[in-house]
């Protein structure tokens, strides 16, 4: 079966337990209170309110507040190296066995400076086939970020319409799409579509089973901690 895979970035290629994600929703909740001179719990109440509503805070922010979305995004990614994900060569090793039998790209909401520094942060820039400088395909053939997405990011509709779109017309006899995210919304949006599915739980939803009828579409879902928990030949 022609399949392809499509990896979300953030807690998903890399774990919801490291420092990264926490650090970024910090940068998050006090760009909110700078911007809305809120304490910095109602802020942090605002951006998890806000991610909820509308997909990404700064979704929110723009809708209700009109920021704009560059500042916002530099104002947020400004981490210090040592709150970025680490090498993973476990994970860099299991991409590449996958990328050898699937076509592979990564769909995130982040902008693509964000997307390459993790990347390289991570230990697999060189993955990407525009850097593969023409001695092979790579690993990972294409990111689709929040510019490719014309800044409609998942879980609109019209990011996944854009991204299967893309795939459908460079892989012409695909049957299946199978995503990897770490966000249940997204993953009910993708389902809907009648792709393929898998939830990298994060860590503060580690009891959560697949069949929990507190998690609602997690049970259409194959659950995972890790993307090393699926099989590189077969993704099962």
């Amino acid at each position: 079966m022609p399949s392809i895979l499509l990896l979300d970035l953030d807690h998903t290629l890399y774990s919801s337990t490291l420092p990264t994600g926490d650090a970024v929703d910090a940068r998050i909740a006090q760009y909110l209170r700078n911007h809305l001179n809120l304490s910095f719990d109602a802020a942090d109440a605002l951006r998890q309110d806000l991610s909820a509503r509308y997909g990404t805070t700064l979704k929110g922010m723009e809708i209700l507040h009109g920021v704009d979305r560059e500042r916002y995004c530099d104002f947020i990614q400004d981490l210090e190296d040592e709150q970025m994900p680490p090498p993973n060569p476990l994970l860099r090793e299991w991409l590449i066995a996958v990328g050898g039998k699937v076509p592979t790209y990564l769909f995130t909401n982040a902008r693509r400076d964000w997307v390459d520094r993790c990347l390289t942060s991570m230990g697999f820039n060189d993955l990407l086939a525009e850097n593969s400088g023409g001695e092979n395909p790579g690993t990972l053939l294409g990111i689709f970020d929040i510019g490719f997405m014309e800044w409609i990011g998942k879980p609109e509709v019209e990011a996944f319409t854009k991204v299967e779109a893309y795939v459908r017309e460079r892989h012409p006899s695909l049957t299946e799409i199978i995503f990897a995210d770490d966000r249940l919304d997204n993953l009910e949006q993708a389902r809907l579509r009648g792709w393929s599915t898998v939830w990298v739980r994060p860590h503060d939803a580690i009891n959560a089973r697949p069949f929990d009828s507190a998690q609602g579409p997690s049970r259409d879902h194959r659950v995972v901690d890790s993307l090393l928990e699926l099989d590189p030949e077969t993704l099962s």
